[in-house]
């Protein structure tokens, strides 16, 4: 029962996540004007995709070519797109998914524990984006956004997409060890120990909850990339993010 709670929970923190981070890609494109022009040699970022499934997205940029670094406080503005209507609407399914299952068991049932589960796992997801959106990629100076490929075979872009929660593209353009994720997600299942019943405070439980989060990061990505093939396939539509 824990493991389908922990499971269904990753999915929604992933989702809301991903939308949360593509809604930044108005907010990423407002940020791009206020970097100074980039070197001849950077080519004009692509268009980045408005939407994804209707939701907003965030911090996508289709296409690799090289783009104006985001500054530390535009990462941080990417990080607080987390808090939107959908993220509310997403925590509070996530939390009566909690309830239902009695996951997090100690805080009880009824108006109360829903309450205490809204508030842990809200608290779950901001911590989440912080770190791994502002925090540490500016502390280490790498870009938060995906980079859709968008080219080659379907396994070179699932192989792509999954690797970018270990490896990420630095402010100045180079690929890097993707210490925001690793890090992020490890410091935000670490901070929930505080506020976590007591029961849920092991090593274990701390490992369990930084592994799925990660894993449903990997798993986003691959969404992320394959969103416009989705909706040209099965819905006919072009993206917005195609010009």
């Amino acid at each position: 029962m824990k493991l389908i709670s922990a499971v269904i929970t990753g999915l929604l923190m992933a989702a809301h996540f991903c939308s949360g981070q593509e809604a930044q890609s108005a907010a990423g494109q407002n940020q791009t004007s206020s970097v100074p022009a980039a070197p001849s040699a950077t080519k004009p970022a692509p268009a980045e995709s408005k939407t994804m499934f209707g939701m907003p997205s965030y911090g996508i940029v289709n296409g690799l070519a090289r783009v104006p670094p985001l500054k530390a406080g535009d990462k941080f503005k990417l990080a607080l797109t987390y808090i939107s209507p959908y993220t509310f609407g997403f925590v509070a399914l996530r939390a009566a998914i909690d309830q239902a299952t009695d996951s997090k068991h100690d805080y009880g049932q009824g108006m109360q524990g829903y309450g205490k589960r809204y508030g842990a796992d809200l608290a779950d997801g901001m911590s989440n984006a912080i770190f791994v959106t502002g925090v540490f990629p500016s502390l280490f100076h790498q870009d938060p956004r995906y980079f859709r490929r968008g080219q080659g075979s379907f396994f070179d872009r699932t192989g792509y997409a999954v690797s970018r929660v270990l490896v990420t593209r630095q402010d100045s353009g180079r690929s890097f060890f993707n210490f925001s994720e690793v890090f992020g997600n490890a410091a935000s299942s670490a901070l929930s120990t505080a506020y976590y019943p007591d029961n849920e405070r092991t090593a274990g439980d701390f490992a369990a909850r930084a592994g799925i989060q990660f894993g449903f990061d990997a798993g986003f990505d691959v969404l992320k990339e394959f969103y416009p093939d989705i909706m040209r396939k099965f819905f006919h539509k072009k993206p917005p993010s195609q010009p």
